[in-house]
């Protein structure tokens, strides 16, 4: 064992925060101190937003294509500003145990570049998640387009990928909220989900997720799921779990198909034994496939900020369209005095016709609802 322990490294995880809603991310995530334990780059054609990042490690990419004024939009200039820093992103990466891409899809350099450095990541063997952002529909069509395209083109390389909804964010909050407050929730949604994942892999806990164990979860390619639940309590713990399962910002697809979870429970105190084997019994009986791999882990953390916090994490999920009943799903109450969360469908009304969203969107809205067999 002490060979063992002497002659393995701790695992190494990259997070690259690609274009400026990426660099925004890295650089949030420094600024809670998440960079002592994880790798944090920034990688943008813009050299001036570039500047204003705090992490240690920027590259800024096709510098001799754009003079370093950025993509114009454009994904065709931020595909080819990363082929022609390929070398270095492949540099950047090459020692990692495990590559995260966060960036903002329907922009230039986020939307462009992310294909090709989750390609890097295919080439070398190393396990890689993205995390994208779907633009707000007012940001207009074309900008849908483009983060459509950058996710069809994200899922082949990729080993999984997650999208968030700037829509669903914005459904979820009252038409009062400030355009600031709103993108900081937005921000804020991606760290937690961020510094969740990086604490289960990083942490040692009584029973562990490694790397290994993420590997073999994410080696169910496709369709994935990511969410964080909290409660107050351990009588709060399936609340929680609920949330996590059902974050409407970012389950685009139903649970109920995966392949692979990863459950990952953290308390500020010992739990009881029935409700750490009840919360898994609730994932099972939640999964059509009998077969599913669900790999559960728990970690004591005595300095969380709320007594139980919950991790979900699936992969393999079969995308599909079909909804058997819809249900109310309320989201959870924010502390941010400046956010306020709809309560019930008549708060999410808008005059805006239905068919004039755009189709992605309208299925992130429509999984909001869907019914607890996700």
């Amino acid at each position: 064992m002490k060979e063992l322990l002497h002659t393995n490294p701790e695992l190494i995880i990259t997070v690259l925060g690609i274009g400026g809603c990426g660099c925004n991310t890295v650089n949030m995530l420094h600024q809670n101190n998440l960079s002592q334990r994880v790798n944090l780059i920034a990688v943008n054609t813009d050299l001036a937003a570039l500047s204003k990042v705090d992490v240690e490690n920027k590259i800024l990419i096709g510098e001799s294509l754009t003079n370093g004024y950025g993509a114009g939009s454009n994904p065709s200039i931020g595909l080819q500003a990363a082929q022609e820093s390929e070398e270095v992103l492949t540099n950047a990466v090459k020692d990692s145990d495990i590559i995260i891409i966060t960036a903002g899809f329907g922009g230039g350099t986020g939307t462009g570049a992310s294909p090709l450095i989750a390609r890097i990541a295919r080439e070398l063997n190393i396990n890689c998640l993205a995390i994208a952002t779907i633009p707000f529909a007012s940001e207009g069509q074309l900008k849908m387009d483009y983060a459509l395209q950058g996710v069809n083109e994200i899922k082949e390389p990729i080993h999984a990928y997650i999208t968030l909804s700037n829509d669903l964010l914005l459904e979820g909050l009252r038409e009062s909220v400030g355009v600031f407050s709103a993108f900081n929730q937005s921000n804020e949604v991606l760290k937690n989900l961020l510094v969740s994942l990086v604490q289960m892999l990083t942490e040692t806990g009584y029973v562990n997720v490694d790397k290994n164990d993420f590997s073999s979860i994410l080696s169910f390619e496709g369709e994935s799921i990511l969410g964080v639940g909290k409660a107050d309590n351990e009588e709060q713990a399936f609340e929680a779990l609920e949330q996590a399962i059902n974050n409407p910002l970012v389950s685009i697809a139903n649970i109920d198909t995966a392949k692979g979870i990863i459950f990952q429970l953290f308390c500020k105190s010992e739990p009881k034994l029935s409700t750490y084997n009840g919360l898994i019994d609730h994932i099972r009986e939640k999964i059509s496939n009998k077969s599913v791999l669900i790999v559960p882990g728990i970690t004591l953390d005595p300095n969380l900020s709320s007594e139980i916090e919950v991790l979900i994490i699936a992969s393999g999920i079969t995308p599909t369209h079909e909804h058997k009943q819809q249900k109310t799903y309320k989201l959870p109450i924010h502390n941010d005095d400046d956010l306020v969360f709809a309560e019930n469908d008549s708060d999410l009304q808008s005059e805006q016709d239905y068919t004039d969203i755009p189709a992605i969107t309208r299925k992130l809205m429509a999984n909001k609802i869907s019914a607890p067999n996700r």
